[in-house]
C-alpha cells in the first residue's frame, strides 16, 4: 500500500497546478483489492478534487458492486463524489449476477470492461492497475 500512495503521489505531484484536467482510469479486477481501490480514488480526489476519475470493474471483483455487499456503502460514498464506476456485463453473466443487483449509479458496460478500458485509454485517461 505504502508503494502505490509514493506512487499516487508522484503522479499527483507531476501534474502541476494549473494543469489540464487530471483524468484517471482506474482498473480493478481482483475482489481482494477493492479496499486499495476506494483508498486509492479518496486519495486522488484530496489531492485533486476536479479530477475526471473513471473505474472500470471486471472479473472478480465484479461481486464487490452488488447492493449487499459490505462496500457498498464506500463505493457509494465514491460515486457521490463524482467517480464514474463501470462494471463488466460479460464478467457479470460469467458469475451469474443479475443487472438489478448492482450498487445504484454504477453504469453497465455493455461493451465489456477491457474495451471500456482501451477506450479511456485512447481518449488520454492515465492507467492505474490496482
Amino acid at each position: 500500500m505504502r508503494n502505490w500512495l509514493v506512487l499516487l503521489f508522484s503522479f499527483l505531484l507531476a501534474s502541476g497546478a494549473g494543469a489540464e484536467q487530471i483524468k484517471v482510469l482506474l482498473h480493478l479486477d481482483q475482489a481482494d483489492q477493492a479496499v486499495t481501490l476506494i483508498n486509492v480514488v479518496e486519495e486522488i480526489i484530496k489531492a485533486n478534487p476536479d479530477a475526471d476519475v473513471q473505474v472500470v470493474v471486471h472479473g472478480a471483483a465484479v461481486t464487490r458492486l452488488r447492493r449487499d455487499d459490505y462496500l457498498n456503502a464506500d463505493f457509494q460514498r465514491i460515486i457521490d463524489r463524482g467517480v464514474h464506476i463501470g462494471v463488466c456485463n460479460v464478467s457479470m453473466t460469467r458469475k451469474g449476477m443479475l443487472h438489478d443487483s448492482i450498487l445504484a449509479g454504477v453504469e453497465l458496460l455493455t461493451e465489456g470492461g477491457i474495451a471500456r478500458v482501451l477506450a479511456l485509454q485512447k481518449q488520454g485517461y492515465s492507467y492505474i492497475k490496482i
